[in-house]
């Protein structure tokens, strides 16, 4: 037995290599190949920025082993495999030229493809790019705001500083542009508790919007500058007219007139926060007329007294109460 498991290594050796390599072999001999797209990123040189590009997508085809190319598509969706070109310096910049046009060529060293896949092609492998010359300059801010604020709630006033901010960008667009926007400030849900919040610290976007040849394109720019930004939350203020709130009449106990309501209810106008009108109803509100020291004959054309929560008031002329006051009821003996 042990003669049959160990006898002959050598050739036993020899046949697992042999069957090794032949599984190798038959796997590399199925080849396959793909075509993908690629995102291309171009790199200006010192003092210059990238203005446009004649497409910053190219389309691959490649072609190697089956598990390669499988492995290599895997990685592409996954953003593994890039394509890169640097722009080499181009010397001593034109102060008179604001822009410049170059065409570069795409080659295998752009991608970080393995050694083992083969490139077949690159569409297009030639990119035109316009290239414009960097500035400094300081251009006004704009707030940009999104979202909306808590409901009963209004902005009764903003405040932002610095309202000039130092961008540096392509000459040509810094020229054309007026202002650059704050990043987009969420104000959804805010109520007067952010007033004790600010100042906000925002930043500037990025890049600076431009129409070019009917086209809208967006431009990047580089600032590190934060804005501090200010609002004042209030409450909305509304009117609310409130119909049939019951006047009521005080007097003392022993009082010994009759008093007699031309009408027994009015209709009331109250000035104040949405939030307080919206929930409040006739029924809440305490209209009165004291006729303590009122005396027949009447009638009377009294201010009523109402009582209403804090924060409100009433709209308009205070109103009236007409009554009239008729001579002691004497009973009967």
């Amino acid at each position: 037995m042990k003669k049959l498991l160990f006898g002959n290594l050598r050739a036993k050796s020899m046949a697992m290599i042999m069957a090794i390599a032949l599984w190798f072999y038959a796997i590399n001999k199925h080849t396959g190949d793909i075509q993908e797209d690629i995102q291309l990123t171009i790199n200006a040189p010192p003092g210059l920025t990238i203005l446009d590009t004649s497409s910053n997508i190219v389309t691959v085809d490649l072609s190697g082993a089956q598990n390669t190319i499988d492995r290599i598509s895997d990685m592409i969706k996954d953003n593994k495999i890039t394509a890169r070109f640097d722009i080499p310096d181009i010397g001593d910049v034109d102060e008179d030229e604001d822009s410049y046009k170059r065409t570069i060529r795409l080659t295998r060293r752009n991608f970080n493809f393995p050694r083992e896949v083969r490139l077949n092609s690159i569409v297009p492998n030639e990119i035109d790019i316009t290239l414009g010359r960097l500035e400094s300059k300081y251009i006004k801010v704009q707030i940009q705001k999104e979202g909306v604020i808590a409901p009963g709630y209004e902005i009764t006033s903003e405040f932002f500083y610095p309202s000039r901010a130092l961008v540096t960008g392509p000459v040509s667009i810094l020229n054309e542009a007026d202002t650059i926007n704050t990043s987009p400030i969420d104000m959804s849900g805010i109520t007067s508790e952010q007033n004790r919040t600010f100042p906000w610290a925002v930043d500037l976007e990025d890049f600076i919007s431009v129409t070019r040849d009917g086209k809208y394109v967006s431009i990047p720019i580089q600032c590190d500058e934060k804005i501090n930004v200010w609002f004042k939350v209030s409450e909305q203020v509304d009117i609310k007219v409130f119909e049939k709130v019951k006047i009521n009449v005080l007097h003392p106990v022993d009082y010994g007139f009759k008093v007699k309501l031309k009408e027994e209810y009015i209709n009331l106008s109250l000035k104040g926060p949405r939030l307080i009108l919206e929930a409040l109803s006739p029924e809440d509100i305490m209209a009165y007329i004291d006729v303590s020291s009122l005396i027949p004959p009447g009638p009377y054309n009294q201010s009523l007294i109402c009582k209403i929560p804090e924060g409100l008031k009433i709209d308009g002329t205070p109103p009236e109460a007409h009554i009239d006051i008729v001579e002691p009821i004497v009973e009967a003996k």
